[in-house]
């Protein structure tokens, strides 16, 4: 006789504390921990659990994201979201028991601009989001907010509808910022975005239909991971070594799955902290062209680069898409950046932003001008850089690290673990000494265990707490797993 159907999960949020998707996700680790949730048991839709919890479609996503990062669930395109089953269970038993009882958030990762927030505690030394150092954020927006409101006239312009594609002048703008890096942009190449990820949810929803295929390395920024599962994309992990992407396998990937997109970030990869080098950007170029591929290429980080090679969108503007945007080098609230694409394309993510949002906002993109043309954004770039090598000479001195060549000014850390380490053990570990660290797993599209975690080092504003949490961490390093585990009074 078959088992019966176990019933749909409906947690009882009437005396939770605190946000309500973090109260959905302890919900969640509570039912797995009790055996109300079994590995492999599927979770209700994102819509169906917003509607009988009375949250938004949002909030369910949030709180589906957290307890992903958590280790409690796992999440499969075109299928829905499940109890983990190879360590889920496992998983969720760790957080608990690493958690003191009463009085701590369980960890969250921040994994770059995917709506999630930093760790709550204020005893906790944060280094899981990979935030600009926070010293400038208020003195890089106040020159250009000052002169916002100084021309009645030209707000009066600025506050009613625009187009969805930008305004010519804001346009203009754009091109000529990203002349700072490398690129000979017109204004008809450009499309304003509401930041990176904004822009990457334009141009990858444009490219790549529901249920097609969008090539990623397999260690990728995990917002990409959201992008597909709002819309229904398949990522395939392509093979790369330690020059980036590989060629041969790119090539093989787009054979075997039809793929017209890839997503990649060739200076200062979140998290492996590489730069291609000129050789292999030109392979790929070459491949692209080979097998009709658009690469779409994430330059958040470029800015903290010195002289890296030309972008892609350089090398062959007809193939490469090219997305930045000021959040970390100027401040993450101003929400603004810039797409550069092939002329022809341009129309199509002009539709998509007004399918989204109707317009990029064109006081944030006013805003943003000034910023610009005033040179402002241009210094605000060069105090983080500068405050990032302080930072990373910091965690040289005290850490046992190689860089890869160029990455001396980067914000974070891909710290290799010492043999028998895992990176979720030792993050379990780092957090139960004070310490907010993501795991490794976090970044492999298949949710493998690549051996390392990420560090980030301008997320607390504190260098003497930053210095601590290094100590900490070195100290980690020093012991086997299991003596890490062992009481510590």
């Amino acid at each position: 006789m078959a088992e019966p159907a176990r019933p749909v999960w409906l947690p009882d949020l009437s005396d939770a504390p605190g946000p309500r998707y973090r109260a959905i996700a302890d919900a969640l680790a509570a039912a797995i921990e009790s055996g109300d949730l079994a590995p492999g048991d599927k979770l209700p839709p994102h819509r169906t659990l917003a509607d009988a919890l009375g949250v938004t479609v949002g909030t369910v996503t949030r709180a589906y994201g957290e307890a992903e990062r958590r280790g409690l669930l796992e999440a499969t395109v075109g299928r829905g979201s499940f109890v983990r089953r190879d360590r889920g269970g496992m998983a969720a038993r760790t957080w608990l028991s690493a958690a003191p009882a009463t009085g701590t958030v369980l960890p969250t990762y921040e994994t770059g601009e995917t709506g999630q927030m930093p760790a709550e505690s204020g005893d906790l030394i944060e280094m899981s989001v990979n935030y600009p150092a926070s010293d400038f954020l208020a003195g890089a927006l106040l020159p250009g907010l000052a002169a916002l409101g100084a021309d009645t006239t030209r707000l009066t312009a600025l506050a009613g509808y625009q187009p969805s594609a930008g305004r010519p002048e804001h346009r203009a703008t754009g091109a000529r910022w990203l002349g700072r890096f490398g690129l000979d942009a017109t204004a008809d190449e450009i499309v304003p975005v509401h930041g990176t990820q904004g822009g990457l949810t334009v141009v990858l929803s444009t490219l790549v239909a529901p249920g097609e295929t969008l090539l990623v390395e397999d260690l990728t920024w995990p917002g990409v991971h959201r992008i597909a599962i709002r819309y229904g994309l398949t990522l395939v992990p392509v093979r790369r070594d330690e020059e980036g992407l590989c060629p041969d396998a790119l090539a093989r990937s787009a054979r075997q799955t039809g793929a017209r997109a890839v997503y990649l970030m060739p200076t200062l990869h979140n998290p492996l902290n590489t730069i291609m080098p000129d050789a292999r950007r030109d392979a790929l170029i070459a491949v692209a062209r080979s097998e009709n591929l658009i690469l779409v290429e994430d330059d958040i980080y470029g800015f903290l680069a010195d002289h890296p090679p030309a972008p892609l969108a350089a090398r062959d503007p007809d193939r490469a898409v090219y997305v930045t945007s000021l959040s970390k080098c100027v401040a993450p609230g101003l929400r603004f950046g810039f797409v550069k694409a092939p002329p022809a394309l341009v129309p199509r993510l002009a539709q998509a932003v007004a399918i989204d949002t109707i317009m990029v906002s064109p006081l944030l993109a006013e805003l943003a001008t000034h910023l610009i043309e005033s040179g402002h954004a241009d210094a605000c770039a060069t105090a983080q850089r500068t405050e990032a090598l302080k930072r990373q000479t910091l965690a040289r001195r005290l850490l046992p690290l190689r860089l890869p060549a160029g990455s001396e000014a980067s914000f974070h850390i891909w710290l290799p673990m010492p043999e028998g380490w895992r990176s979720e053990r030792f993050v379990t570990e780092a957090r139960a000494r004070g310490v907010v660290l993501t795991p490794g797993s976090t970044f492999h599209v298949d949710g493998g265990d690549p051996g390392a975690v990420r560090l980030c080092l301008p997320a607390e504003p504190d260098h003497t707490r930053l210095e601590a949490g290094l100590k900490i961490i070195a100290g980690l390093l020093t012991h086997a797993p299991h003596q890490a585990a062992m009481p510590m009074v």
